[in-house]
């Protein structure tokens, strides 16, 4: 009985040995060819030896030796083939494609060859962030249809921004351009990315408006263009209901903030248009906004601020208004905020005494019914007068940070830590408070405590 089993497995063994045995897949010609681009366009004297680039030697196989910056899989598992790629051979099928490439950022210095867009069909990822590549990105080369991650911030990149990138195919959903020098208009084409879910384009050269375009973007929830030129109204029109996040510090946008385009952002949650030149109010649909939680508005030309009755409503955790030109009694919806805990509305032209609910919110140790503490209140650099609530008396340092410094308060002794920094105004400047206090009555009460 084992003597007819050696005799059954033994020549099962024989055509196993004979077995022509499949070979390990090798990195694909053509992807192997543009990587070799990449290298060579990289200046030598910019390649440190610790770094990545050094170790890419291309008389070895890329994907079974190169130790860093790539990553490769079978096709079979890299998705679909590519026309453009000959991968329909069926010898094809024992190659690896690369489908990521991240380079660290040992300060690289060369251009971006087009082979490594054209001739990386699976690409899925690429990474040259924080190095010094330079000159204009390939024009007249799509984006690889895989791609989902394209990140080239923090290098040199100049001139335009070239439309050709971006297609209705591509499967983009992260594109980070920021830290750059690149110039000219925003290319209306990107909003061709159906699946782009974060733009960030700060710290460029861009100007001109925001294209119109981008309002159709079904899927793109944070845009960051962020000091740039740009300029033209707030940008806020040419938003897709999807954002969730805009910040477009340090441009030039100039005009009102409109509560129609506002309230067409039903999904916004931080909207920060700092350092640009919007004017005129804030308005309520920006206090009462259903989800916006961070509201940035500080360093521009606002001169008023709307009632909002819905403030209870509000989402609003962080508001900015400082370094405006508002005037009039510090608003009272602010207080009716119940997540508010950061307001920042010093250096403006507010009048008037503090009000109390800003001060218990302030002084409160934990949630009350009216809301969470202030854990800050910058009231700095305004025309503040009266007498102090006697809750901000009960103060300690080490709770929240409050600023009463640089306002009309006489009443506002050093002793208080947010007293301290910048003196109080010469009373002489001040208006009158709650129309009954003169310049006199604040200038007798300033001697009172000077003899104090």
């Amino acid at each position: 009985m084992a003597s007819a089993g050696r005799r059954v497995l033994l020549p099962l063994l024989s055509l196993l040995l004979l077995a022509p045995r499949r070979a390990a897949p090798t990195t694909f010609p053509g992807d192997k060819a543009a990587l070799a681009a990449l290298r060579s366009a990289v200046s030598a004297s910019s390649v440190p030896p610790y770094s990545c680039l050094a170790s890419w030697d291309f008389a070895r196989d890329p994907c079974a030796t190169f130790p860093c910056g790539l990553r490769c899989s079978a096709p079979s598992s890299a998705g679909h083939s590519s026309s453009s790629s000959s991968s329909s051979s069926s010898s094809s099928y024992y190659y690896s494609r690369v489908t990521a490439v991240a380079l660290d950022p040992a300060g690289y210095s060369g251009a971006l060859p087009a082979a490594v867009l054209s001739s990386l069909p699976f690409l899925a990822s690429l990474s040259l962030a924080d190095n010094r590549f330079h000159g204009a990105l390939p024009s007249g080369v799509p984006l690889p249809r895989d791609l989902r991650f394209l990140d080239l911030s923090g290098n040199a990149f100049s001139g335009a921004i070239p439309g050709s990138l971006f297609t209705p195919a591509s499967a983009l959903q992260e594109l980070d351009l920021s830290r750059n020098a690149f110039s000219g208009a925003v290319p209306p084409e990107v909003a061709l990315l159906g699946a782009l879910a974060r733009l960030d384009l700060q710290r460029n050269a861009l100007a001109g408006a925001l294209p119109a375009a981008l309002a159709a973007m079904r899927s793109l929830a944070r845009l960051d263009v962020s000091g740039n030129a740009l300029s033209g109204p707030p940008p806020l029109a040419a938003l897709p209901r999807s954002l969730l996040s805009l910040a477009a510090r340090n441009n030039s946008f100039a005009g009102p903030l409109r509560s129609a385009e506002l309230a067409a952002l039903p999904a916004l949650r931080v909207l920060d248009l700092t350092a640009n030149a919007v004017s005129g109010a804030v308005p309520a649909a920006a206090l009462a906004h259903p989800a916006l939680q961070q509201l940035r508005l500080g360093s521009n030309r606002l001169d008023a601020v709307e009632d909002a009755p819905g403030a209870s409503g509000s989402q609003l955790v962080e508001l900015d208004l400082s370094d405006n030109r508002i005037a009039g009694r510090l608003p009272a919806c602010l207080a009716a905020m119940p997540r508010l805990s950061a307001v920042a509305l010093d250096r403006n032209r507010f009048t008037g005494a503090v009000p109390d609910r800003y001060a218990a919110r302030a002084a409160a140790e934990e949630a009350t019914a009216q809301g969470v503490p202030f854990a800050r209140l910058m009231l700095q650099g305004n025309y503040l007068c009266g007498a102090l609530p006697a809750q901000l008396r009960q103060l300690k340092e080490g709770g929240a940070v409050v600023s009463l410094a640089d306002n009309c308060l006489p009443r506002c002794p050093r002793k208080f830590f947010f007293c301290q920094g910048a003196p109080q105004k010469n009373l002489a400047t001040c208006p009158k408070c709650d129309g009954t206090s003169d310049v006199r009555h604040h200038q007798d009460t300033s001697l009172t405590l000077l003899r104090l």
